[in-house]
């Protein structure tokens, strides 16, 4: 199986939400997501697209205090575009990555996102 990761890193103290967009050079399938950051203050992640922002990924709680958070079985990927299965994402479609932030702020956040090609 060829694995491949993609890391966001934010930090140290977040004071506004963030959204990555991006496309993939070939079709892949997202496999397992972890998301953590350094403070007892918990944001949320969404992986979707640009038109549905969790269509692969609904709303999933940061990990707190330096514990990750992990999706990695098919029924963790609830979003509507993943329907309990690993998202398989098409060549060239555009994937967004949200971090929603905590009222009182996150800080040093960490997403890994864990691929197969094909």
């Amino acid at each position: 199986m060829n694995v491949f990761q993609q890391t966001f890193n934010l930090g140290p103290t977040l004071a506004a939400n963030h959204t990555f967009n991006f496309t993939l050079p070939f079709d892949a399938q997202l496999i397992h997501v972890s998301a953590c950051n350094s403070t007892a203050n918990v944001g949320t992640l969404k992986i979707g697209s640009t038109s549905d922002d969790d269509y692969y990924l609904a709303a999933e709680n940061f990990g707190a205090s330096g514990t990750p958070v992990v999706v990695s079985t098919p029924a963790g990927f609830d979003g509507v575009g993943a329907g309990g299965a690993y998202p398989h994402i098409l060549k060239s479609s555009v994937v967004s990555v949200l971090v929603t932030d905590h009222a009182s702020h996150m800080a040093n956040v960490c997403v890994i996102l864990t691929w197969t090609f094909g």
